[in-house]
């Protein structure tokens, strides 16, 4: 199995971290190895107690870390990935999914091809409105069919797997203060409106959008339920904060 040079990045939660452990038996039945695959855990969600069963109890392949940092919320699935590996592509994911065997590959050949690109499996394609914000979120085009890219107007999700090349994002993707404020439980949102402030398009690997199962069971917690509702709010604060509406209808009316 050759070994490419992407770190794979992924969070879970005390919810379902003795879920998503024992699941991980994806990893290795990928055609390619990441250079590294952290699991990053918020330090303060994760008690002492809670990491002596975890270390007890689960033994990691070959290649995988467990490394305790701040909690960041969903952010934290990239965020300290940025920082400790600033030049390495990242392919994020989330902790409850079960990968293809193809999954890294792929994505990390996609990469190789275009390198100044943000790669990714599932996305929707971003739509404004007439009054130059941005259309409602369930009214977008889910999953985007027939829409490949590279475009700004693809708005990746996390759940399907999204690599990010060194530099995809603006530095303005550490004002923690803002995130926590703006997009707290949207991690989508915000990497979308870092990619763009940096004019880095996104592409999917083929033109239908891939859906991937989901562990059995974690369903009971997952991050879509609290966000139903909550999109639109936070997609506002971030791109009318931002300024970003503009580069969007210069992208729509082929101005880039």
């Amino acid at each position: 199995m050759p070994t490419s040079d992407v770190v794979l990045s992924i969070t879970s939660i005390p919810e379902r971290i003795e879920l998503f452990l024992p699941a991980l038996g994806w990893l290795a039945e990928q055609t390619t190895r990441p250079r590294l695959t952290v699991i990053w855990l918020g330090e303060e969600r994760f008690s002492a107690e809670l990491r002596e069963v975890i270390a007890a109890r689960y033994t990691l392949p070959e290649g995988v870390e467990l490394r305790y940092r701040p909690d960041l919320g969903p952010q934290t699935k990239l965020l300290h990935a940025l920082r400790e590996f600033p030049t390495a592509p990242i392919i994020t994911g989330d902790d409850d999914v079960v990968y293809p065997p193809f999954w890294l590959e792929e994505l990390c050949a996609a990469y190789l091809a275009a390198p100044q690109t943000i790669h990714c499996f599932r996305a929707h394609a971003m739509r404004l409105a007439a009054d130059g914000k941005l259309a409602p979120y369930d009214s977008w085009g889910w999953l985007a069919p027939g829409e490949q890219g590279p475009s700004q107007l693809l708005f990746p999700t996390g759940t399907g797997g999204v690599l990010y090349p060194p530099g995809a994002l603006a530095d303005e993707v550490w004002d923690l203060e803002a995130m926590r404020r703006l997009s707290p439980t949207q991690d989508d949102i915000w990497f979308k409106a870092m990619a763009l402030l940096r004019g880095t398009p996104a592409r999917k690997l083929r033109t239908e959008s891939r859906e991937f199962p989901h562990i059995p069971g974690s369903e009971r917690k997952m991050l879509w339920s609290v966000n139903a509702g909550r999109n639109d709010a936070q997609l506002a604060a971030v791109f009318g904060h931002y300024g970003l509406y503009e580069r969007l209808w210069k992208t729509v009316d082929g101005r880039r």
